[in-house]
């Protein structure tokens, strides 16, 4: 068996609103898709790439909020980014990490507990496996 591509990963957040807001205009991702009646919403970079899912939490759904993959968002300059994002209300968790050549990373984490991570790679190439 071959996959032929990964196309979304998603989070579950308490509040389906209040995270489309977050991730819209703290995060700065765009709305691609919203289903008010399945508890659901997809967002999208201005590039493209991978989507990210937002699952309603609920009594039918088994995973909570708060206790999902850690997605990352790459961006251009991470110094600036986080800047903004944490004047915006983000919250950080740790110090920026580097491995020199190749990418700077930030773990940020959500309103529900999600942790997600900015990254800005130093090189073209993708060879850290984390963005």
């Amino acid at each position: 068996m071959k996959i032929k591509e990964i196309g979304l990963a998603w989070i579950v957040v308490k509040n389906l609103k209040e995270a489309i807001r977050y991730y819209t205009e703290v995060v700065g991702l765009k709305l691609a898709e919203h289903n008010e009646e399945y508890g659901w919403a997809e967002l999208e970079g201005y590039a493209g790439g991978l989507r990210l899912g937002i699952a309603q939490e609920s009594p039918q759904e088994t995973v909570k909020a708060g206790q999902n993959a850690v997605i990352t968002f790459t961006v251009s300059q991470l110094e600036k980014s986080k800047a903004e994002m944490l004047q915006k209300g983000a919250k950080c968790e740790g110090e920026m990490l580097e491995v020199p050549g190749h990418v700077k990373m930030q773990t940020m984490v959500d309103p529900d507990g999600n942790r997600f991570q900015i990254c800005e790679m130093l090189t073209h190439a993708h060879s850290c496996g984390c963005c």
